[in-house]
């Protein structure tokens, strides 16, 4: 069982898993400087930490000496499958359902063998197993039913038998494990650029009611589950608690966005309230509606993308009290954030199932105006790493954009990614909104805009004449340092010259510079600096040479995106404008402008790779400073505006300049020369000079 990767905390004692889980909530987010300005709750512990599981999910592999295994791939490892006959978090009822199958397996009756037959080299379609246990209620104060198993059998559909002859078995299957109500078959097509799966019903029901708190819901083969019955049951009820704290009505309007089968919009109706459910997968919807109108429950069900019915719903004015947003791992998109925001309930309830997308996503919602209130972590996964939040937001000013300097001419913000210089009718919020509410920026004259999905240093001047000033000094003195990420691993250094088309008038070239500072998973993070400014160049040119900005919707490579998003939180371009470099139009100081990484790029960063090559590009002081710095012509920093990024180390504190020095007595800087040992592993820098 060590070998086992599922249980990573099976060895620690039980409080000590509940210290490491909210340690690592912190620690999510601490990464963006966030904090609930009311309660804190402590973790709600499980009250049974194994034998709680209701779904198994494993995967199934022939043995050498015959037979098979059923468990899970091995720890760090996806080819070999770990038979685990004592799964200490499965259900009693589970093991012994994969007690038989292995049984069964092991010594295939002829009726069974197009079904149990593992695939093998030669033979066999069976890859996996995903069973549910489902829990009916009781009918009419008579004692609950036993609980019930839906069996979906995995299969390699190109190695499969027919259809007819698989129901057949499925049937012949049923007869021999009693307490499996239905058998279905997810069937698996595989290629080398195609991997999809059909579900095909195949005997017995194919949905049952499933209590869980003070209501059911219908679950199919394909129905999400909360895996800890028990746990789930308290999490409805924390649900039904936080919706209504702070308010004297008795019944609200909720809107419960990605509500699978109803479980969460079905409590809340039982407790009195209007819920409004919003799924996009269709059969999901229908269950929920079904299980409402049987229980004579006030649920409303809408079937479509959460964004874009969200989206609608603020269009055409309707309100809610509170939003309920129950996403999958990968969190809450920006569209259905900025959605969510358009609506302005009074309160936000999050429920999260993944800390870092659960900090991006807060941390977006601050700046639309929800600020977090309250946190209460459960734990309803014990002996693993994972822990469910509940995050309670409310509705509650614009909060001011980072300012990174000011002077009598300018202001210099860092800009996050999902916002716009200026207001735009497709954006809720901009900068400019956030920023006139608490600083005076006279005309708010834009100098220099990045991309709403693009971060880092934004320039904006008080009046117009001095706008047009710090434009001609960015056209004559101006250097744009960005750092990005690219799809795979580019050269260690390059140019890129190409012609750019306008949407209108000829072709120009453009020139970007780039260098490779270091590889993550797979893929490189450059320093690039374009020459002149071009709209979009940086994402034109890196997508031109094979080498796109990772999350770029525009000129990425879709599949990689999804999977940086689904994997990695990544819901925007890798891209962010680290420093500038410009004369002073009046002083002739030179001007070093830096903005830090963001929290959710670095996350990324973690995420795809691991903390080593976060804290190399630190070290090396390639993720920006924040503030401003002016230098003379030796290089040497004269004064000192804003204070330092902690992720940008040991820069002397005295020092600044009046006249820009020529390139050849420039000092260099860290992003220009590293003569640093490489002693991070892998290959990770290359010798930095132009």
């Amino acid at each position: 069982m060590t070998q086992c990767g599922a249980c990573p905390l099976m060895s620690k004692h039980y409080h000590a898993q509940c210290v490491a889980k909210v340690g690592r909530l912190k620690a999510a987010l601490d990464r963006y400087g966030l904090q609930p300005s009311g309660t804190f709750a402590d973790i709600a512990p499980a009250a049974a930490i194994e034998g709680y599981r209701r779904r198994a999910k494993l995967v199934v592999a022939a043995a050498p000496g015959g037979g098979g295994a059923i468990g899970l791939y091995q720890r760090q490892d996806n080819q070999h499958v770990i038979d685990i006959p004592n799964c200490k978090v499965l259900r009693p009822e589970l093991m012994a359902l994969v007690s038989s199958l292995r049984a069964l397996i092991a010594e295939c009756p002829a009726e069974l063998s197009v079904l149990l037959t593992p695939a093998g080299e030669h033979a066999g379609a069976l890859t996996g197993i995903d069973a549910r246990l489902l829990h009916p209620p009781a009918v009419q104060q008579e004692v609950a039913p036993a609980p019930q198993i839906l069996l979906t059998l995995v299969l390699d559909a190109e190695r499969a038998a027919n259809e007819a002859d698989m129901r057949t078995a499925a049937d012949a299957l049923r007869d021999r494990l009693p307490q499996v109500a239905g058998v279905a078959f997810s069937m698996r097509y595989n290629s080398r650029h195609h991997a999809s799966s059909d579900l095909l019903f195949a005997s017995g029901v194919n949905e049952m009611k499933d209590q869980v708190g003070t209501c059911y819901q219908l679950a199919s083969h394909t129905s999400f589950l909360h895996v800890h019955r028990e746990q789930a049951a308290r999490l409805y009820q924390l649900l039904c608690k936080v919706a209504a704290t702070g308010t004297s009505t008795a019944s609200m309007k909720v809107l419960d966005l990605y509500g699978g089968t109803g479980a969460i919009a079905l409590s809340l109706a039982q407790a009195g309230h209007q819920a409004t459910l919003v799924e996009s997968y269709p059969p999901a919807a229908a269950l929920a509606l079904r299980a409402a109108q049987a229980q004579r429950l006030a649920v409303e069900v809408v079937t479509g993308d959460v964004a874009s019915v969200t989206k609608a719903l603020a269009a055409a004015g309707s309100t809610f009290d509170v939003v309920v947003a129950n996403p999958p791992r990968r969190g809450l998109s920006p569209a259905a954030r900025e959605a969510i925001a358009a609506l302005k309930p009074a309160r936000i309830v999050y429920v999260a199932c993944d800390l870092n997308n659960l900090g991006r996503d807060v941390d977006h919602l601050a700046r639309l105006g929800f600020q977090l209130q309250a946190l209460h972590p459960l734990d309803m996964l014990p002996l693993t790493e994972e822990v469910e939040v509940v995050a309670v937001l409310t509705h509650g000013q614009l909060p001011p954009p980072s300012l990174l300097y000011q002077d009598d001419e300018i202001l210099v913000f860092n800009k996050p990614a999902h916002e716009p210089l200026h207001d735009r009718h497709e954006y809720p919020v901009s900068l400019a909104s956030r920023a006139r509410a608490h600083f005076d920026g006279g005309e708010w004259v834009t100098v220099l805009e990045t991309d709403a999905s693009t971060s880092g240093v934004c320039l904006v001047a008080r009046d117009q004449q001095t706008a047009d000033a710090w434009i001609d000094a960015l056209t004559a003195s101006g250097r744009l340092v960005y750092l990005a990420a690219a799809r795979g691993v580019t050269p260690a250094k390059g140019a890129i010259t190409r012609e750019l088309r306008a949407e209108e008038g000829p072709p120009f070239r453009a020139r970007t510079r780039y260098r490779r500072l270091a590889i993550g998973g797979g893929h490189s993070i450059l320093r690039v600096v374009p020459e002149k400014r071009h709209r979009h160049q940086i994402r034109r040119h890196l997508a031109a040479i094979g080498h796109p900005v990772l999350g770029d919707a525009r000129y990425g490579h879709p599949p990689t995106n999804r999977y940086f998003e689904e994997k990695h939180g990544l819901d925007h371009s890798f891209l962010h404008l680290v420093r500038i470099e410009i004369d002073h139009p009046h002083s002739g100081a030179r001007m070093l402008i830096e903005a830090p990484l963001p929290a959710d790029l670095q996350a990324v960063l973690v995420r795809a790779s691991d903390e080593s090559v976060l804290r190399f590009l630190q070290n090396k002081k390639a993720l920006g400073g924040q503030g401003v710095r002016f230098r003379d012509a030796a290089g040497r920093q004269l004064s000192r505006r804003g204070e330092r990024s902690p992720l940008s180390i040991g820069a002397p504190d005295s020092l600044y300049p009046t006249m820009r020095p020529p390139p050849a007595q420039r000092a260099p800087n860290v992003l220009d020369l590293d003569e640093a040992p490489r002693t991070v592993r892998g290959e990770l820098l290359t010798p930095d000079d132009d």
